[in-house]
This record gives C-alpha cells, sequence and structure tokens, in this order.
C-alpha cells in the first residue's frame, strides 16, 4: 500500500486541474469540427467578425506640430455585447516636417451572449473578460505646403501584440497601411475657419486562410472641421474596401466636438457603423500638448 500511495497523491493534485481545464466539445459540435484543422482556422479575420479595435481605421489628419498625449474612454453599443476600453496616443514631430504617433487600447471589457459569440466561433463557451490591444506605429511626412494647403505621406503598421484573438477581440496578426493625404482650410475670420482633409492609400492585413494569406484593401477617409473660436465641429467619414467580401469593408461616420484652450483639448464624439462593422460608440477624451 505504501508503494502505491505516491499514486493516490498524484490522483488528488491533478484532479483540481482538470476542473479547471475546458471542455470544447460544444465549440466542436457548434461549428462542425472537422477533427483535423485547428480552430483558428475558422475564425473569420474581417471587421465584421472581430472586436471593435481590431482593424484600426486611420482618419484624415495635418500634420502634427506639438507633443501630444492622447487619453480616450470609448463605449460599444452592439445588441448582445457588452464593451468599453482605454484608447491611448503619443504624438511627437520629428523636426518640422514628420511626426511619429504610439496608439494602444491598453485595456478593454468585453461579454458576449452566445448569438455574438457563435457568429465570431469564439472559443470561449463563456466569453467574457478583459483584453489588451495592439500597438499601432504611424508616421507622416509633409510632401507639400502653402499657406493654406498641405499634403502629407501616412504609414501605419499594426503589430500582433493584441490579446483574446481566441475570442475574436484582436487579430493577432501585423497588419499595414500607407496613404496620401491632402489638406485645405479656409480663413473667414481670426474666429472662423473651416479645413477639409481627404485621405487615400491601400490596407493590408494577414489573414488565417489557406488559399488567402493576406488581404488588400483600398483606404479611403474624408474629413470636415469648422472652427469658431476655442470650439471645433468635426465630422469624419473612413473605411476600406476589401477584395475577399467577407466583412472586410467597414465604413464608419463620426461627428465630434471639441472645446480647445492653450495645452488642453477635451472632446465628446459619437461614431456609426455604416456597413461591415458591429458597433455604434461613444467616445469621450482629454488631449494635453507639451
Amino acid at each position: 500500500m505504501r508503494g502505491c500511495s505516491w499514486k493516490y497523491f498524484l490522483l488528488a493534485f491533478s484532479f483540481p486541474l482538470s476542473i479547471l481545464a475546458q471542455d470544447f466539445s460544444w465549440w466542436n459540435d457548434t461549428h462542425q469540427w472537422d477533427g483535423n484543422s485547428h480552430w483558428s482556422s475558422y475564425l473569420i479575420m474581417s471587421p465584421a467578425f472581430m472586436g471593435p479595435n481590431a482593424f484600426p481605421i486611420p482618419f484624415a489628419e495635418r500634420k502634427n506640430t506639438k507633443t501630444e498625449l492622447d487619453l480616450n474612454f470609448n463605449k460599444h453599443f452592439n445588441q448582445g455585447e457588452k464593451n468599453w476600453d482605454f484608447f491611448t496616443r503619443f504624438s511627437y514631430p520629428l523636426g518640422e516636417k514628420a511626426s511619429l504617433r504610439l496608439s494602444m487600447n491598453p485595456i478593454e471589457y468585453f461579454e458576449m451572449d452566445s448569438s455574438i459569440r457563435d457568429e465570431r466561433i469564439a472559443r470561449d463557451e463563456f466569453p467574457k473578460g478583459y483584453a489588451s490591444g495592439d500597438l499601432l506605429v504611424e508616421m507622416n511626412a509633409l510632401l507639400f505646403e502653402n499657406a493654406h494647403s498641405e499634403l502629407l505621406f501616412n504609414i501605419g503598421l499594426k503589430t500582433a501584440s493584441g490579446s483574446q484573438f481566441r475570442n475574436a477581440r484582436y487579430t493577432d496578426s501585423p497588419a499595414y497601411y500607407f496613404d496620401l493625404s491632402y489638406h485645405h482650410e479656409k480663413v473667414f475670420s481670426p474666429d472662423f475657419k473651416i479645413d477639409a482633409g481627404l485621405l487615400m492609400g491601400l490596407y493590408v492585413w494577414q489573414t488565417y486562410m489557406v488559399n488567402n494569406r493576406q488581404n488588400d484593401a483600398i483606404l479611403a477617409a474624408a474629413t470636415m472641421r469648422i472652427h469658431y473660436k476655442g470650439f471645433h465641429l468635426q465630422n469624419d467619414l473612413r473605411g476600406f474596401k476589401g477584395y475577399l467580401d467577407n466583412g472586410d469593408q467597414p465604413l464608419l461616420y463620426s461627428i465630434k466636438l471639441v472645446r480647445s484652450w492653450e495645452s488642453v483639448q477635451l472632446s465628446l464624439s459619437q461614431q456609426l457603423a455604416l456597413n461591415d462593422y458591429s458597433y455604434n460608440t461613444a467616445h469621450v477624451g482629454i488631449k494635453y500638448s507639451f
């Protein structure tokens, strides 16, 4: 009996661990697993079937001339899902004709019901918890400038640093985009002006599909800002059009009100999903300039 005591000890130790291990038979049955393919190959790598921050879409922005820190809170609305996050961005000018931006959602909370879970082929039976986002590195360079206009070249690289890929929050794959943006402003008085911008480019990301390892999309964005004294009202339309037609053609509209002081900006905005995107989003933010 003494020689068998160690076996009972191991059995007692391993039993609690077996309780913690997930049983994925429900997932195998729900998604008719073929018994061979890795579960990740079933996920759909497109904006319509991922979390709200999986595919960052750039705005048509002017050149950055100051060191800035953005801190934002976003509440996302989607039937069958609870979702909020914090967004941070650090902008640093590189001389007078270029700038560097680092962006990330350090904390995202999510909770999905069974219908959203199954639509996105999420791996957890009860998907709920916290995720951390991908680091986005952007750089722009001034190509042309006069008194009222500027032309910029922009490039962005999304790393694969985000978590909760198994629950379709972030893609766990790299992406990049590059574009040209043109901006023009019309000054009516010292207190009132309007500026507008247009962006065109290419958006590319890696997929887990056997026959299509990469998706290429046409990228576009437009913006119009109305400035009056310390306020401005901003309208943005942005999106891209992939070629796989699997929820890869998101289009977003947002309206944003900003109050500016010498070194601080406060903002409120509402974003509406027009195509291939699951969320309408309310935003409140603060920006510090150094």
